[in-house]
């Protein structure tokens, strides 16, 4: 786990700052590989690759980085390859010999012998970048689901790509811009995830499941996809299923580094802690060999997750870390949270998982595993089922659709959710104009924005549709993105096997509707797999909050700091995007009730954006 970054001088009058600019780019993801650095310099071709090392697999020299193979690639790679050893001993077997006990050069060898179809053979997360000198080429990638991050920009002067967008920024060809068309949707809709450029104008994502392959001769670049998220038509039987999950957890307690594990009392997280200690039982992890380690997020409001993390305290015995949240430390962390995110947050949840892993790094754990993806995997969420019932009625299994229909009995609130959501839809096919008059009276954020962004809405009919853009285009990739700048910013490798782990990725979509939520259950072959084995009242909780804070409340009992920044800073916003000074005006109404919990979500984006512009320095936009 660690950071990356590339540079191409394109003109070569300038080739001379170019190592310099690079070591100022890797001096930035210094939080990311705090153990080591390495960075090399291709004077011949105005290109160098930098690194910067968090040791988690093989501790020694000889697994640094840039990693030279045959004195023709040259690697700089994030992530980890789960199943390295099972590869070793296939590369071995085909002539390959090792230098090192490491998972990059196992990488780098399976690119030597197989070339970009190496990435069909992988179990893991990764960025990386090979430079084969003989071809004057440089190939990237990035892991399916975008575990791992990797951004570049692409102008006159420059290529250059990194682990994270601040890198960048070092670059002296560009300059800073905002992205109006990003914080549109940002404030508009709630989201941060694009296809093309995000908050940046000019930086781009390489998004998931896709490789970049720039040509130094050319100076020309191309990007393909290589992982398609299709429906697999033979569904794994349950016992299959959990092997399936157990050997996830497995590869993935690999270290030679202290390892522990984010518990929100969820039945994702749950389910990952419970394996493990069933296999340390056995195997003696060593990685555990200072035994199980917890870490949770708690808060003085309902949203606590406590009563729920220490039942699996009871059931796997292991040590239990407690980090008690309030209002004021969200406000305290703020600047550092925005600064390592590169972008303004979209809630104040962003603020629990960074003090999960700064509780960890405080207790010398470096990796950490956390049940991200199940949700979006195994329809977790209650999105989700306005379409199940779409698939089941429009496929014709109408029989099917009333039993389940039947038992959201209980649950009068899911029945009219869904037919909200199929509402929605339904407006989504009237004209924009209509649109947007709807909109304005159904969300109150709107009336701050001076123009009203597409409000185009996907529609899915069938469920496993929807997942697999929650996974690749949408949510999942949201959330991962959190996760590794809340885990780097402490120097913690995060682990998830339910968004990197091929095997199960493949069964996941493999999932009929009803292997996905059954007699009212959602993530159902999940619950199932693990019934009897966990506790009950996790095995068949619902009401599954993660690690979140009571974000209401303590916007309101903080309410002058957030008029306090409007009232600072405002001065920055010259997007013409948002009505600030009625904004500010609102701001007593916004903060008098919990009722105004969207306003008040709306005003801590806002006074996000304003800090990110203040951080980064951000005087364009465009």
């Amino acid at each position: 786990m660690c950071g990356i970054a590339g540079l191409v001088v394109k003109n070569s009058a300038q080739a001379a700052q170019g190592e310099s600019t690079l070591a100022q780019m890797s001096a930035k993801l210094i939080h990311r590989g705090p153990d080591g650095e390495g960075l090399r310099w291709f004077a011949n071709a105005d290109f160098g690759l930098a690194h910067r090392r968090l040791s988690i697999i093989d501790l020694s020299a000889a697994a640094a980085q840039p990693m030279q193979l045959h004195e023709r690639y040259y690697l700089s790679f994030n992530g980890e390859i789960y199943n390295y050893l099972e590869l070793r001993t296939e590369l071995s077997a085909l002539g390959a010999t090792f230098q090192s006990n490491s998972d990059a050069e196992v990488l780098l060898q399976a690119y030597h012998f197989w070339g970009a179809q190496c990435l069909q053979r992988f179990n893991g997360m990764w960025a990386f970048a090979i430079y084969d000198q003989e071809q004057n080429t440089v190939f990237c990638a990035r892991d399916p689901y975008g575990v791992k991050p990797f951004y570049y920009l692409d102008n006159s002067e420059h290529f250059g790509f990194a682990s994270e967008i601040k890198a960048l920024l070092d670059i002296p060809s560009y300059q800073a811009t905002a992205n109006t068309a990003t914080l549109l949707t940002y404030f508009g809709l709630s989201k941060i995830e694009t296809q093309s450029e995000g908050f940046f104008k000019g930086i781009c994502e390489l998004q998931p499941g896709h490789t970049l392959s720039y040509d130094l001769t050319t100076q020309q670049k191309s990007i393909e996809k290589y992982y398609l998220t299709t429906h697999i038509e033979a569904p794994k039987a349950q016992n299959e299923f959990k092997t399936q999950l157990e050997n996830a957890v497995a590869l993935r307690l690999r270290a030679d580094v202290p390892l522990g594990f984010c518990l929100s009392g969820g039945l994702d997280s749950s389910s990952l802690l419970h394996i493990a200690a069933k296999i340390n039982q056995s195997s003696n992890v060593t990685a555990l060999a200072n035994g199980l380690h917890a870490f949770t997020a708690a808060n003085d409001s309902p949203q606590d997750e406590r009563k729920w993390a220490e039942q699996m305290i009871a059931h796997t015995n292991a040590n239990w870390h407690v980090s008690e949240l309030n209002s004021q430390q969200l406000i305290d962390a703020l600047p550092q949270l925005i600064y390592h995110q590169d972008i303004p947050l979209l809630s104040t949840s962003t603020f629990a998982q960074s003090s999960v892993m700064k509780s960890a790094a405080e207790h010398n754990i470096k990796i950490l595993i956390d049940g991200q993806g199940g949700d979006e995997l195994f329809a977790g969420y209650q999105i989700f089922y306005p379409t199940f019932f779409k698939e089941l009625f429009w496929t014709g299994r109408w029989v099917l659709f009333l039993r389940e229909w039947k038992q959201l009995g209980n649950s009068p609130s899911s029945k009219k959710y869904i037919i909200k959501e199929w509402i929605k839809d339904l407006i989504g096919l009237l004209p924009a104009k209509a649109q947007i008059a709807i909109a304005k009276k159904t969300n109150p954020s709107l009336a701050y924005l001076r123009q009203v962004p597409a409000l185009k809405r996907k529609r899915f009919d069938r469920l496993q549709a929807h997942l697999a853009y929650y996974c690749q285009a949408h949510e999942l990739k949201s959330l991962l993105r959190w996760e590794d700048r809340c885990s780097m910013q402490y120097s913690i490798e995060s682990r998830t096997p339910f968004a990197d782990d091929a095997e199960l990725l493949q069964t996941a979509r493999s999932l009929q509707a009803k292997d996905l939520i059954h007699n009212g259950w959602s993530k159902f072959i999940l619950r199932k797999a693990l019934d009897k084995e966990l506790p009950n009242a996790i095995s068949w909780r619902r009401d599954k909050k993660g690690f979140s804070v009571p974000e209401s409340d303590w916007l309101m009992q903080t309410a002058h700091y957030w008029k306090t920044q409007i009232e600072t800073y405002a001065y920055l916003d010259k997007s013409e995007l948002i009505d600030a000074q009625q904004l500010y005006k609102d701001l007593p109404r916004i903060f008098s009730t919990a009722k105004y919990a969207d306003l008040q979500n709306f005003a801590f984006r806002y006074v996000c954006y304003l800090l990110w512009l203040k951080e980064f320095n951000i005087k364009k936009f465009g």
